[in-house]
């Protein structure tokens, strides 16, 4: 095998030898733009994606980041003069080397709210520690995804002593420049960061802006539904009844459109109830709990004045009365308390409810009827084209849909005003004609190039070997000469087979030594012959 893998190797020398230069400068350009092509596909694939660190940044900051990251081995790219962008893989270990070096140095830090001087006042240092605080949610909010930037102005009342602290409020007031829109799930996810980031901050005293005044967050409408979150709401439960029609139809028909209209109760209403009942169906008033009786009688005979009158000293008018006055009294009192079942109950209507009775949904849908060309040609009627067939036949049926169908949609969807109409939609498939683009024959093109640069390559290499003209034509037995046995010698046999092999050795030696060109020639035809078989 390493015998072969020379010869063939010295072979391929030898021919390289031979060619002329323009053809060694031919086949070197074309092997060369092979290169430069595989190399200019690896570096393009290969280019890893990159993410932007920072942007809108100053000189300062610049250089800044830039010794650090340099320091780190970090590879980086300045963009517009203003945004570095770094390998994503290198993203968060740029971040840990630029926290740690608290690098760029150009935003308010911690260490500079609590450098003061000797003349710093007390409500000097708190402003600083306010404004620390509005930096830190600045950055915090910048850092979301959607947020390009964010200004935070907090308005914290001086806590003069801690009762009047705990009674006063703080409040906070956003504005946000968006990259895009964000959900308002988001955007209450800020306010309540921002309520659990300040002191005595609640969320009906934040106010949320974006870039072109719009209110994403006002604290004074927060838990209730404004016009908008109830289009929101209703959006959202149509968009259910959708799916799940969408979901139980679409085996059936190749096309659905479901128009729901669903109507939603916004009133907030809520009523609490007290009743009492008797315990027992047989008693009006209730199960006897306690009671108390009191009877009493009184009685009163006694001659004299008559009752309740003073006696006269002086001459008054006499009247006819009896000689005697007599009094009887009785009486009582009853006291009796009843127990009674009773029963508390408060109800509060969820607001939002879908009011299935008067709600509805429409429904169209289609099945298509398939029509090939490729398959309706040879069954045409006679003299009929293929585009005359299509205008008999656009026109769509009605489809009768079943009941079993509409009563499976009303349980679907809990709606009982339902309408549902299908048609039977022809759709046509025409023969598509054989057009080649230009973009489809340039893979062919380069196919096809590198092909005949192959084939090129190979015929060079296949160039017939030059005839050398020698003196006399020598052949391999013309080398050897026959030895005939001497009858007079008297060596045996093996000696003489010895003395032949030395011999042709010496003239097959010397032969090479003479005429190296020709044995050359001899060489490579033989070679020839060897790769034709």
């Amino acid at each position: 095998m390493r015998e072969t893998i020379t010869q063939v190797s010295n072979n391929l020398t030898e021919r390289w030898t031979n060619f002329p230069k323009k053809t060694k400068i031919q086949i070197g350009v074309g092997t060369g733009a092979i290169v430069v092509a595989v190399v200019a596909a690896v570096v393009i694939f290969s280019k890893p994606e990159t993410a932007i660190l920072y942007q809108n940044l100053d000189m300062e900051a610049i250089s800044q980041i830039d010794e650090v990251l340099d320091a780190n081995n970090i590879t980086y790219e300045l963009i517009d003069g203003r945004t570095i962008q770094v390998n994503e893989e290198d993203l968060n270990n740029a971040k840990i080397v630029l926290t740690r070096e608290n690098v760029p140095r150009g935003d308010y830090t911690f260490y500079d709210a609590i450098t003061n001087s000797m003349s710093t006042t007390e409500a000097e240092k708190r402003t600083k520690l306010i404004y620390l605080k509005q930096v830190d949610l600045e950055n915090i909010l910048m850092g979301m995804e959607g947020i390009e930037s964010a200004t935070v102005q907090l308005n914290v009342p001086e806590e003069k002593n801690s009762f009047l602290a705990s009674k006063m409020e703080s409040s906070a007031s956003v504005v946000l420049t968006l990259h895009r829109q964000i959900s308002n799930n988001q955007i209450e996810g800020i306010a309540r960061l921002l309520s659990n980031a300040v002191d005595n901050l609640k969320l009906e005293n934040i106010t949320i802006l974006d870039s072109d005044s719009n209110v994403l967050f006002s604290g004074d409408d927060f838990g209730e539904l404004t016009a908008s979150d109830q289009q929101s709401l209703k959006s959202n439960a149509e968009k259910d009844i959708v799916n799940k029609l969408t979901t139980l139809l679409s085996p059936i028909y190749d096309e659905v459109a479901i128009s729901p209209n669903l109507i939603l109760d916004f009133d907030y209403f809520e009523q609490t109830k007290e009743e009492y009942t008797t315990p027992s169906v047989d008693l009006q008033n209730g199960l006897v709990d306690e009671e108390t009786r009191q009877n009493y009688e009184a009685t009163n005979i006694q001659d004299g004045f008559a009752p309740g009158l003073d006696p006269n000293v002086e001459d008054v008018p006499e009247y006819v009365a009896g000689n005697e006055l007599s009094g009887n009294y009785e009486g009582g009192t009853s006291e009796i308390k009843y127990k009674h079942n009773k029963t508390l109950s408060s109800e509060v209507k969820n607001i939002g409810t879908i009011d299935y009775a008067n709600s509805s949904v429409a429904i169209n849908l289609s099945k298509f009827k398939i029509y090939d060309e490729t398959i309706m040609e040879n069954m045409l009627a006679d003299g009929q084209t293929w585009a005359q067939f299509k205008l008999d036949n656009e026109a769509s049926n009605i489809l009768e849909v079943d009941q079993a169908t509409i009563d499976a949609i009303k349980m679907g969807a809990g709606l009982e005003n339902v309408a549902v109409i299908a048609y039977e939609v022809p759709v046509f498939i025409d023969k598509e004609p054989f057009n080649l683009e230009t973009e489809d024959v340039i893979p062919y093109l380069l196919l096809l190039a590198l092909g005949a640069i192959i084939v090129v390559v190979m015929i060079k290499f296949k160039k017939p070997v030059e005839e050398i003209e020698t003196a006399e034509e020598f052949e391999f037995e013309d080398l050897l000469p026959v030895a005939m046995p001497d009858e007079e010698e008297e060596d045996t046999l093996q000696d003489i087979e010895l003395k032949e092999v030395i011999e042709t050795k010496e003239k097959i030696d010397k032969f090479i030594d003479e005429k190296p060109e020709a044995v050359a020639g001899l060489l490579r035809n033989w070679l020839e012959e060897d790769w034709g078989d």
